[in-house]
């Protein structure tokens, strides 16, 4: 069993180790490739873009792989999360394309962005059914095919940008931007026809068992989804207000150091000091059916025993990733940015976020401990001390961004650890 669990544990990290430098070259193409202009439209176009697909997923992927674990018929709960998820991109996709022209020019303030919108339009079911297939997939075990199915993403979408970028190399800032957010459409399209097949392919010969989704069902998923896209709707709203909360009071001096400083941040230090998440957040998805289909059979001595392998494993990641960055920041943005900008915020963050790489696994333990209410509390307050922070600080220092971020992001880890405690300290 050690062996097995060892060996499936080391193929999903080379998995995901694969996929997330698959990752990181496409983020290179597109800074070689885009356009300062452009890049500006497409990271703009960013937030509305993890907003809205916040919004459509409503929490299904995760929420579908916890009930499918605990559950011995697993059609219901797919049945279910198709119905539910059709329903919510009829209304919000439909919405969305209404709204384009009225949020271009009232809440992002530049009309040329609308291209870039719309291209968010066909992500919206794609991504809807990339998370049910990864939730069905994640929730009958099957963690490698998962995993892999980002490898596809990966590549299918460096493919596209390669191929666009070389038929079509003279082409405007807002094509160039509208053609890197389609490339994440692709990307989840193959993901999807992956796991497609392999779903299909390893379909066992069990007879069918006719049984239709009742109203139990419907609520069950929406009670476990909804506290879930509550918290990352939090986390999108806190990305989304920040850099407005950041300007307020400050002299235009104060303000131009604060953009800077916010674009070092954002572009530079966290993609390097958060790199290591991949991992963490591979195991917390393999920790998150597995935890329930021993704790819901109570057997919950090797449910712990489990959590604190992965717990420990994370940490320990994140202890080391600490000691590269904080040991080697220059070095660090040389090598992907081939610049030092923001070498001393890189240094400053290091140690602090040792405690980031336990945040996946946590939140995956509060959400099958039944308490996603809890875990959305947490995130909220972690979320409001971050506003707070950068809002009162930033009109005295350009590191409030730095404060507010590490305070936040300390709390809802705290949080998530001492709730977690206390709930596997009273179970038998």
């Amino acid at each position: 069993m050690k062996k097995t669990l060892l060996k499936s544990t080391a193929l999903l990290i080379l998995i995901s180790v694969i996929a997330k430098i698959l990752s990181f070259g496409g983020r290179i193409i597109l800074a070689r490739v885009l356009s300062s202009d452009a890049m500006s439209y497409y990271s703009l176009a960013s937030s509305t873009m993890i907003f809205m697909i916040t919004i459509v997923q409503i929490g299904i992927p995760s929420a579908l792989s916890k009930l499918i674990a605990q559950k011995q018929q697993k059609r219901i709960p797919l049945y279910t999360s198709i119905c539910i998820s059709v329903l919510t991109n009829l209304i919000i996709v439909c919405s969305f394309l209404i709204l384009i022209p009225w949020m271009a020019h009232t809440v992002l303030k530049q009309d040329v962005i609308v291209p870039v919108l719309y291209a968010i339009v066909p992500l919206l079911p794609i991504v809807s059914l990339s998370g049910i297939l990864k939730g069905y997939l994640y929730g009958v075990q099957s963690h490698i095919a998962a995993a892999t199915s980002q490898i596809y993403e990966e590549l299918s979408r460096i493919l596209f940008l390669v191929f666009i970028f070389w038929m079509i190399p003279n082409m405007d800032a807002v094509a160039m931007a509208r053609i890197a957010m389609l490339s994440i459409t692709v990307g989840e399209l193959f993901s999807s026809i992956y796991m497609l097949m392999h779903i299909t392919s390893h379909k066992k010969r069990t007879p069918v068992i006719q049984e239709r989704p009742h109203k139990r069902d419907f609520i069950d998923l929406l009670r476990i989804s909804l506290p879930m896209t509550g918290s990352r709707l939090i986390g999108s709203l806190t990305y989304f207000l920040e850099p407005i909360v950041m300007v307020w009071g400050v002299s235009l001096a104060q303000n131009q150091a604060m953009l800077a400083t916010y674009g070092q941040l954002n572009g530079y230090v966290l993609p390097i000091i958060t790199m290591p998440s991949f991992i963490t957040v591979s195991l917390s998805n393999y920790l998150l059916p597995s935890f329930t289909y021993h704790f819901s059979r109570n057997n919950v001595r090797h449910a712990k025993k489990l959590c604190n392998v992965i717990l420990g494993s994370c940490f320990l990641i994140g202890i080391g990733s600490s000691l590269v960055c904080y040991v080697f920041p220059e070095q660090l943005l040389q090598l992907f940015y081939h610049n030092t900008n923001g070498a001393l915020l890189l240094k400053q963050l290091a140690w602090p976020f040792a405690l980031y790489s336990l945040q996946p696994p946590l939140s995956s333990m509060m959400h099958s401990l039944s308490k996603s209410s809890s875990a959305m509390l947490d995130t909220f307050i972690g979320c409001l001390i971050r506003i707070f922070c950068v809002a009162f600080l930033s009109a005295h220092t350009t590191s409030s961004l730095a404060i507010g971020l590490t305070c936040g992001m300390m709390a809802t880890t705290l949080l998530h650890a001492i709730k977690v405690s206390i709930s596997l300290a009273q179970q038998h």
